[in-house]
């Protein structure tokens, strides 16, 4: 029991005394609204900004296309050239814009794991070994699913083929 109140009374001189010689702490709780809007003002700004970065994204888009499409033509031209040589083969087929984010669908081709960081390793290491793009999807707390984009059931097979032959995973049920 002494010792318990000889704890307290120390404890307490020892937070006197700090107190008394360093001050009581002011925290400055009153710039807080000033805070705010100056995130506020930070947000408007980017809004503001994402119709041209979206107008130029659709520019560039636009300029890659029209350049592959040049360079198809170019290789048709060639080919068709060389119609009666051995290497001659068929046309190529015309260069399409890549689908926008938002039309891909996800795949989930693994068990989910446990934690985020667990699911950024798989990623990070599937990423360098197959080049592809992959997308960790929060399920629920503790289930992270890796999953990657695909466009139509020809490309979702032939992500899952290239994943397996890269990493020797089999994913044959996916």
């Amino acid at each position: 029991m002494f010792r318990l109140i000889g704890f307290v009374i120390g404890s307490a001189a020892s937070v006197g005394a700090l107190l008394f010689i360093f001050g009581v702490p002011q925290f400055n709780m009153h710039g807080s609204d000033a805070d705010n809007a100056r995130f506020d003002a930070a947000v408007e700004k980017l809004k503001a900004k994402k119709p041209e970065v979206d107008d130029l994204t659709e520019a560039v888009i636009e300029d890659v296309v029209g350049v592959a499409n040049e360079v198809r033509d170019q290789i048709n031209d060639m080919l068709a050239e060389q119609a009666g040589t051995p290497a001659a083969t068929e046309a190529v087929e015309e260069i399409t814009p890549p689908p926008a984010a938002d039309e891909l669908q996800w795949h989930p081709f693994w068990n989910p794991f446990r934690s985020e960081i667990a699911a950024k390793g798989f990623v990070s290491r599937l990423e360098s070994v197959t080049g592809l793009d992959y997308r960790i999807v929060k399920v629920k707390a503790g289930v992270y699913e890796v999953a990657f984009g695909y466009s139509n059931e020809d490309e979702r097979l032939t992500k899952l083929s290239q994943i397996s032959a890269a990493t020797g995973l089999d994913l044959s049920e996916t």
